[in-house]
């Protein structure tokens, strides 16, 4: 049985694959589209939703970093 690699050990190996570093700058990119829309945000609401979305791609963004070795 071929053993299931952990997910910073998947992450570290699709590293270098093209679709997977698309796959990132599609998240850094949709970040920087909710950092903008913090501007027009009309109501706290709207900011804790921005806010939260901000902060999950950070962190995925951060692992897949670390991961990475970088």
């Amino acid at each position: 049985m071929i053993p299931v690699p952990t997910l910073q050990e998947a992450v570290a190996i699709l590293t270098n694959n093209e679709e997977f570093k698309v796959f990132v700058t599609f998240l850094e990119s949709e970040r920087e589209v909710f950092i903008s829309s913090l501007r027009q945000a009309e109501n706290p609401n709207e900011v804790m939703k921005l806010a939260g979305s901000i902060s999950t791609l950070d962190e995925i963004l951060q692992f897949v970093d670390i991961a990475a070795g970088h």
